[in-house]
């Protein structure tokens, strides 16, 4: 009995992953810090907090307007050059928005980073799938969507915190030294890899049941950021004193990142009840929110929760979006970057047009509101979307595969659709 030669070991590639960790968490930190800072840039520029929103609403407009055409423009382009040409847009950015003179460079300088952003979180989901090591391809997904769970969580105080002690351009002016050091890094550490535009043609890769699960994942943001993007300001308003604010949003972002670990063990056996379970948790968290939004300690535990509950929501619907769409995931990464950012965006002007008119009490209401349809859009379409969720995952074709296919599945021992899947794309994808 002859059995087959073992397969040469391929070097590893996990300092590429933690470096293309460490940028996206740069990227997503430079996208919402300004929510943290928003009384301080108002206060400067002598502008209102409303008007000071639209730097979170221009930078995520941008985002979602130009991620679909820059990939489409850049997919013959070496993945590499492309990827480090959007971190220099950034440390730019950062470097413009730090001297700014004046409220409309500001606007400039944000207006640089959403371009930028655009292509860079599209190319970062495709990089992170073809730097895999074989076999791993979740994995890899999983530890890239870290940074960016982090980025949205912990950014916001970590920026808010530094701008109390030293002003908000040193926090951009920070922000811009963290992007040029991953930019570094992402030249000494991050590989090359192989790039088939004629592999990459689909411009809807996953057709409808990936357009389901991006949009779902946008209603998602759209009612989170209605709230958080004017987080800073409702608490002062609740009473909380501003030496307290950044403390109070680093009590957040911790339970943010609690909330990321716990439910990371648990996406890959039950993916249909996260996609359940998140829009309904960050709802109640919001009627809460809106119900408490007078008293300030009941307000903190509160928003406390709902902040958790957001914290899985991009591992939620991305763990699932790269299956559905792995024959092309730069562009399904452009389309869950531009929902996403349709959310953000959408949510930060919601936000400042309800606050202009009705207050914070209302704030909580309509961002519940939205959630209430993300959720009933959720439970109508379960069957679909449970039948999409179980097919990406590779749950209802396992039995086919229960026994190996070839000597090359012996070697790997590979015993599910799932993982067979994942290491031939991993195969084919990485370079």
């Amino acid at each position: 009995m002859t059995t087959a030669p073992p397969r040469a070991a391929r070097p590893t590639r996990t300092p590429g992953l933690y470096v293309l960790a460490v940028a996206v968490f740069a990227v997503i930190t430079t996208e919402v810090v300004p929510v943290g800072i928003l009384p301080q840039v108002a206060d400067s520029f002598s502008t209102t907090e409303s008007t000071a929103g639209l730097l979170v609403t221009l930078y995520a407009g941008l985002v979602a307007l130009g991620a679909i055409p820059l990939t489409l423009f850049t997919n013959h382009l070496p993945r590499k050059p492309v990827l480090l040409s959007t971190l220099v847009a950034f440390t730019a950015s950062n470097v413009l928005a730090t001297f700014a003179p004046s409220f409309a460079w500001l606007v400039v300088a944000r207006a640089l980073g959403g371009l930028a952003h655009a292509l860079f979180f599209a190319i970062s989901i495709g990089y992170a799938s073809r730097i895999a090591p074989a076999g791993r391809v979740g994995h890899a997904m999983a530890l890239v969507a870290v940074g960016g769970s982090a980025g949205f969580i912990l950014g916001v105080p970590a920026g808010t915190a530094l701008a109390s002690v030293a002003g908000w351009r040193v926090t951009f002016g920070a922000l811009a030294v963290l992007v040029l050091g991953a930019l570094l890094a992402s030249l000494r550490w991050l590989p090359s890899v192989q790039h088939t535009v004629s592999g990459s043609s689909a411009l809807v890769p996953g057709g409808g049941k990936m357009l389901a699960i991006v949009w779902l994942s946008g209603l998602c943001f759209l009612g989170h950021y209605t709230v958080y993007t004017y987080v800073s300001p409702l608490l002062l308003a609740a009473g909380l004193p501003a030496v307290w604010l950044s403390p109070a949003l680093v009590l957040f972002g911790v339970t943010g990142l609690v909330a990321i670990r716990v439910a990371g063990s648990r996406l890959d056996s039950h993916p249909w009840r996260w996609m359940i379970l998140v829009p309904a948790v960050l709802t109640v968290g919001l009627v809460l929110v809106a119900v408490t939004q007078g008293t300030l300690w009941l307000l903190l535990v509160v928003a406390s929760v709902w902040i958790a509950a957001f914290g899985p929501v991009g591992s939620t619907y991305q763990a699932t979006l790269v299956k559905v769409g792995r024959s092309n995931p730069e562009m399904a990464g452009a389309w869950i970057n531009l929902t996403s950012n349709v959310g953000i965006g959408g949510g930060s002007a919601l936000g400042g047009a309800v606050l202009s008119v009705a207050g914070y009490a209302a704030l909580g209401w309509v961002g519940a509101a939205v959630l209430v349809v993300a959720l009933a859009l959720t439970l109508v379409f379960s069957r679909k979307l449970r039948a999409v969720v179980s097919s990406a995952d590779g749950t209802e074709s396992t039995k086919r595969y229960n026994q190996p296919q070839d000597s090359s599945d012996v070697g790997l021992g590979v015993t599910t659709a799932a993982e067979r899947n994942t290491v031939q794309d991993a195969e084919r994808l990485a370079a």
